[in-house]
């Protein structure tokens, strides 16, 4: 027993010391990986700081477009009442040539005879006021007018310079929006590519750590049936003890990703048994194309993925938002997407597949 318990001691230690031997030849990957998580870290951060941005704005370019219309709206009202005080303008500026014109064809004789006519000082000084008045009536009325006028301008001039600023604000805006949907859709591309290259880093780094432990298991067993003195079946107990723990690891790879028929879904995300996730400060679901072809929407290249996501050329997930404004690039747990439809609920994002 005793010397048992010898034999196992000899081999444990010689499996240390040939893992430790087998991990210092081997190389290291732990620095790329945390370079490349690291890289992924920020550039989500950024995504999601250009998507607030690109929301925030469409608010903006919303407001602005409300603006405009409600300034139409009080161009043509201001139209409308300029019209209207040219026409008043007009209608008193006939009357008073048709007075005039009355005066003029009658000759001043009228009235003279009207004044000479009165009963008494009184009636004189009555009639003398009442012609008086009317030609103040018909100057103060024109006047009235055409100030009227004059001020209807200035108001429509005024509205009509506030139309154009808000016209180039919005062409602005616009401009804006152009540019941040086109860095969301670059860093899309960047953390889709640092996506990829950490997940080869990741299994390279998962390969040789399975070859060095596999490396360390042999070199143990030499090293345990040399101290044995060659036993044929102390070393076929070794040998066969080898095998397990790579089979461990092997077993761990598998996990990587989750089988669904002919579809390879990546483990960790959204999957047909596992309908509802949290992710990136939002939930996830799936609608299938099975149960709503979404023959309407407009999805250029339109294809299924391996895992069984339908794409667009780009290679961007199809997304339902309402969060984001269509063409809008999101991370989601199985890559990038695009917004092509909406209708998925405030706070959640619908991938489209093919479940």
């Amino acid at each position: 027993m005793n010397m048992h318990k010898k034999r196992i001691a000899r081999r444990g230690a010689a499996f240390v010391c040939a893992f430790g031997v087998a991990l210092s030849a081997m190389p290291v990957h732990a620095a790329e990986v945390k370079s490349l998580e690291d890289k992924t870290s920020n550039l989500q951060s950024q995504l999601e700081g250009i998507n607030q941005d690109l929301v925030t704005l469409s608010n903006k370019i919303a407001e602005t477009e409300a603006e405009i219309e409600e300034s139409n709206n009080e161009v043509y009202r201001l139209e409308a009442s300029l019209q209207i005080s040219r026409n008043n303008e007009e209608k008193q500026y006939e009357t008073m040539k048709t007075r005039i014109k009355y005066m003029y064809e009658n000759g001043s004789e009228t009235m003279i005879t009207m004044l000479f006519t009165a009963d008494s000082m009184g009636d004189f000084l009555n009639k003398a006021e009442f012609i008086q008045n009317i030609t103040d009536y018909d100057k103060e009325m024109l006047e009235n007018m055409m100030e009227i006028r004059q001020g209807i301008e200035t108001q429509e001039e005024d509205l009509k310079s506030q139309q154009q600023e808000l016209t180039d604000l919005q062409s602005q805006l616009n401009t804006e929006q152009q540019n941040l949907q086109a860095k969301a859709a670059a860093t899309s591309t960047d953390l889709a590519t640092v996506n990829a290259q950490l997940q080869a880093a990741r299994e390279a780094q998962a390969k040789q750590e399975e070859e060095a432990q596999k490396k360390a298991q042999e070199e143990a067993a030499k090293q345990a049936s040399a101290s044995t003195g060659n036993n044929t079946s102390g070393s076929s107990s070794n040998n066969n003890s080898s095998s397990k723990p790579s089979n461990s690891g092997s077993n761990n790879n598998s996990g990587s990703s989750s089988s669904n028929g002919k579809y390879n879904i990546p483990s960790g995300g959204l999957t047909p048994s596992k309908g509802r996730i949290w992710f990136n400060g939002h939930t996830e679901t799936y609608y299938s194309q099975k149960v709503l072809p979404g023959t309407g929407l407009n999805i250029p290249g339109r294809h299924i993925a391996s895992d069984g996501t339908i794409r667009d050329k780009d290679g961007y997930i199809v997304l339902a938002s309402d969060d984001y404004p269509k063409g809008t690039v999101v991370e989601t747990s199985l890559g990038a997407g695009k917004v092509y439809d909406s209708g998925s609920g405030k706070g959640n994002i619908d991938l489209y597949t093919d479940w």
